[in-house]
């Protein structure tokens, strides 16, 4: 049978378009007092909003007959006419905030007019005034919302953590705060202060209040003025892209929005200057005609419909494109003088009038201190010539002083199986595990690749680095090329995945521990999973308003050269999407995030036992042709293949 709903259950669905969590109350009622001139606001909330947000400004307030209709559906002093939705200066307009408010939560009300001697207060729930009364207030409006979806169990129910609601309501604040730097914000919560951005004079001011000096020490202007659209704001450095940027905001005529085409062009504008899985940051403000947009077809009025989206796209891809070039981001390096000392000029004839003899120095440019085997050994003359006697592979190698392979270590008679510390085991790093792998490289070397060591052990084949990158060695078919670096990244992944999978990753103590300044959303992350961090091998301490110190890093990459900070904007990423439980998925993922910012995986000079044993770990692997992200670690050249190059 059909029927019309009564108006609280009407008002309750309303409701749900309008405020679907405490973030979305913090957000309407501080566009009420901007839109009401205040020029001081001050945001208190407990409990991540569940029990209390309280929004007090400073501005026009409202006299008793308007506290009482503010509740009511479609109130609202913006607009008159059907004309007046195409001219919208100010942030609310169709009067839903304050009536989805009171359907769905306790509200008392407390506003005072200027020139009146004493104001109102309404208490309202469910739509309908309980009680309103004369009280005294300051000029301005006072606003609590207690114990919000109460009359909604199902919707309460579905609240996200404490935490997640308390980021969102962090980022409704700094959306608005962003936009009115003549605006004085305060955001308080459980009784703790966590912003106090006083009346900044620009908004690289506000941006540095709200996000921190570090960011916005990092931004380079961007600006440009068309018949269109006129754009000024900044954005990042190239560099300084992350794999999860909390701080990207456009606004329109001084509000927020969002747009999947605008950040496309912005990264367009960036081109090949970021990696593909990272994103810039930029605070960017469009000014746009408001009869050539659309902010009324989503009730959060984040979405925004433009009637020259294709030309607005364009001037913000060239626009970035500028940015970029006038920042002159990239210093000019001549690397053929770098380091060089300066030397003078001489006057004209002083170099004629006397003759130089550069001196003679007798070295050897192969001598390696450390090298025991080259200390009792022979030892090559890098000047001498080839000598065709010894050019038998599996004798004592004559490529010693060859320039064809001057960056290379002595090339010798590996001695049996040389798996030391470094590669085959992690003693010091990550306990017993990686023996565990080692110890069955021979079976995987004859038995797990297909077949290439079939009658031949590696062992006891010869080696050759080649520029640090390359390993050579024979197999049954040919000659086997290995990738140091991609070898690396297979090693060093599956030993750091097992030992978070079994909880049991080592911590690696910074000798002198890296201090980081985050944003505030980043840094509740980092707190909110402190614990979780350090299963993952790292120890993260809070250190004052939105810092923290990292005392111990994964002791699996101790060798290498960690970028701790790049390093700590995965791990936030990856937490951030994860939540509280780590699936296998989400763990492979983040070994692959570790492993690739550690530093371990760069080419490094290598002799001739380290690149046994960097082949020993890798042939004990579960997967030793692949790297993480699928790329061959190794590739066989046939003797066919070889005798096809010389002929």
């Amino acid at each position: 049978m059909l029927q019309v709903l009564p108006s609280h259950i009407s008002n309750l669905i309303a409701a749900g378009e309008v405020i679907q969590r405490p973030g979305n109350v913090v957000k309407e009622l501080m566009e009420n007092a901007v839109d009401a001139g205040a020029t001081s606001v001050t945001v208190v909330v407990n409990d991540s909003g569940r029990t209390l947000i309280q929004v007090i400004d400073n501005g026009c307030g409202m006299t008793p007959q308007e506290a009482a209709l503010c509740f009511e559906r479609h109130a609202t002093s913006k607009i008159s006419k059907a004309e007046d939705l195409y001219t919208i200066g100010t942030y609310g307009f169709r009067g839903e905030a304050l009536a989805s408010i009171a359907a769905c939560a306790d509200v008392t009300l407390k506003t005072r007019k200027e020139g009146a001697e004493c104001g109102t207060e309404v208490h309202i729930a469910e739509n309908s005034i309980i009680s309103q009364s004369e009280t005294s207030c300051p000029v301005g409006s006072n606003i609590a919302v207690r114990n919000i979806f109460y009359n909604v169990p199902a919707r309460r129910k579905f609240l996200k953590s404490d935490n997640v609601e308390y980021r969102q309501i962090v980022s409704e604040f700094t959306r608005v705060a962003l936009t009115r730097t003549e605006v004085e914000f305060r955001l308080v919560h459980n009784s703790r202060d966590i912003f106090h951005a006083v009346r900044a004079s620009n908004i690289k001011q506000r941006i540095t209040q709200l996000c921190g000096k570090d960011i916005a020490k990092d931004l380079i202007t961007a600006r440009t003025d068309t018949n269109i659209v006129g754009i000024r704001g900044f954005i990042g450095r190239p560099e300084f892209a992350k794999k999860s940027q909390q701080n990207q905001y456009l606004f329109v005529n001084g509000r927020y929005f969002k747009s999947p085409l605008l950040h496309k062009a912005i990264l367009k504008g960036y081109g090949n200057l970021i990696p593909d899985s990272t994103s810039p940051s930029y605070f960017l403000f469009l000014e746009i005609e408001p009869g050539s947009m659309d902010v009324n077809i989503h009730p959060s009025k984040t979405e925004i419909k433009f009637e020259d989206d294709g030309v607005i796209f364009e001037i913000m891809t060239a626009c970035v494109k500028e940015a970029i070039g006038e920042g002159s981001f990239v210093p000019s390096i001549d690397f053929d003088t770098e380091g060089a000392p300066e030397i003078p000029v001489l006057r004209t004839g002083f170099a004629g009038s006397r003759s130089f003899t550069p001196p003679k120095i007798n070295y050897d440019p192969l001598f390696n201190p450390f090298d025991e085997e080259r200390k009792s050994g022979a030892r090559w003359n890098s000047g001498a010539e080839w000598d065709n006697s010894r050019q038998d592979f599996n004798s004592t190698p004559a490529f010693e002083g060859n320039p064809l392979f001057e960056d290379n270590p002595a090339i010798r008679q590996p001695q049996g199986n040389a798996a030391g510390d470094k590669y085959g085991s992690a003693s010091g790093q990550a306990g017993s595990m990686s023996g565990d792998l080692a110890s069955s490289a021979g079976d995987t070397r004859r038995d797990g690749y297909n077949g290439f060591f079939a009658e031949e052990n590696a062992c006891a084949n010869p080696l050759l680095v080649l520029k640090g990158k390359y390993i050579l060695t024979t197999v049954k078919s040919g000659l086997m090329l290995i990738d140091i670096t991609r070898a690396k990244e297979r090693i060093f992944y599956e030993r750091y995945l097992q030992t978070i999978t079994m909880d049991a990753q080592p911590i690696q103590e910074q000798m002198f521990p890296e201090t980081m300044d985050l944003d505030h959303n980043s840094y509740s992350i980092i707190m909110e999973h402190q614990e979780l961090a350090k299963a993952l091998g790292f120890d993260i301490r809070p250190f004052g308003e939105n810092c923290i110190v990292v005392y111990g890093t994964p002791a699996t990459f101790s060798d290498g050269n960690m970028a701790v900070s790049e390093c700590i904007d995965a791990l936030i990423a990856d937490l951030q999407e994860a939540g509280k439980d780590l699936g296998q998925e989400m763990k492979e993922k983040i070994a692959l995030d570790m492993v690739t910012r550690s530093g371990i995986t760069k080419a490094t000079a290598m002799g001739n036992m380290q690149a046994q044993e960097l082949i020993d770990s890798l042939f004990a692997c579960k997967e030793p042709n692949r790297t993480p992200a699928g790329r061959p670690t190794m590739a066989i050249v046939t003797m066919e293949e070889i005798a096809g190059k010389l002929n």
